[in-house]
């Protein structure tokens, strides 16, 4: 720890400059002795330093200097969250590959503990199943491979989908893969998302029929229906079915995501949605805001 005299001398900074600064920016974070007398770290010192590099070097003011330098850490921040999501996937991936049950769960119980579970699903379990999807297709892993790393995902993702509270007051959703789309990670990350705010979610999963899911509707009162699909094959069918159920669920809320609406038809298009929280907050506010809704913020 060094003193403020100290500093000054350091960096070439005076005492009084370095207070003011302090002060107004809050720049640096000093500690008090027992004698009340300031004191300074490493970190506080290579602060000050930048700063004054950057005002020396470059003729910035110390506003300007100070902008720069919480870039710089901001940046620093995510680049470190980053480069841990990164190790994460790769030691996730290895684990998955190797069909190693116990040390799988062990790397995801990990990410767990290291971030918010919706970091966790969109930055780490997500990735993961693409880069083990892209090597199936490309003959380096084993349907087996691929199958082991699928259920060990979605085992982990139906838990939470288990222990979210619920908030009857908001309405119930159906989610759903048409049949011959076999891949839900998209449709359980979105399930996730409403779950999170409280809806009810009727998890139907890969290849169900569409007609099924009529009467359903009907019966369990859904107010909300998730359609996500892969394969652009598939596009027709579920706008035909939208169209034919329209006139009797005037007031059912219809989303639709995954790379088979990726060049969908307009009439398709107001129901698609990218991935991301951020792409279904915006969904989700509108939602709340449609004329006449009872629908109640959780």
């Amino acid at each position: 720890m060094y003193s403020i005299r100290k500093v000054s001398q350091l960096v070439g900074i005076p005492a009084v400059t370095i207070r003011a600064w302090e002060n107004r920016y809050q720049l640096t974070e000093p500690i008090r002795s027992t004698g009340g007398h300031r004191l300074y770290r490493d970190a506080d010192i290579d602060a000050l330093r930048w700063i004054k590099q950057q005002m020396d070097g470059h003729h910035l003011k110390i506003s300007e200097a100070v902008t720069l330098y919480r870039d710089k850490m901001a940046n620093s921040a995510v680049g470190t969250i980053e480069c841990r999501f990164a190790s994460l996937i790769d030691r996730l991936y290895r684990e998955l590959a190797d069909l190693n049950t116990v040390q799988a769960n062990e790397v995801i119980d990990l990410c767990f503990s290291l971030f918010h579970h919706e970091e966790v699903f969109h930055h780490i379990l997500t990735p993961v199943m693409k880069q083990i999807g892209a090597a199936w297709e490309h003959g380096l892993l084993s349907v087996a491979q691929e199958h082991f790393a699928s259920q060990i995902i979605i085992q982990r993702c139906t838990q939470f989908m288990r222990i979210l509270p619920l908030n009857p007051q908001l309405p119930r959703a159906v989610a759903l893969c048409p049949q011959g789309e076999h891949h839900q990670m998209g449709l359980m990350l979105f399930s996730l998302f409403l779950r999170n705010k409280g809806h009810d979610v009727i998890y139907l999963g890969p290849d169900t029929p569409l007609d099924d899911i009529t009467d359903l509707i009907r019966a369990k009162n859904i107010e909300i229906a998730a359609i996500s699909a892969n394969n652009p094959k598939l596009a027709n069918s579920v706008e035909q079915w939208i169209a034919e159920n329209r006139q009797s669920y005037p007031e059912l809320a219809i989303i639709i995501g995954g790379d088979g609406f990726r060049n969908c038809s307009p009439t398709l298009a107001p129901h698609v949605y990218p991935p991301g929280p951020s792409e279904w907050d915006n969904w989700y506010r509108l939602l709340l805001r449609k004329s006449g809704s009872s629908y109640v913020q959780p």
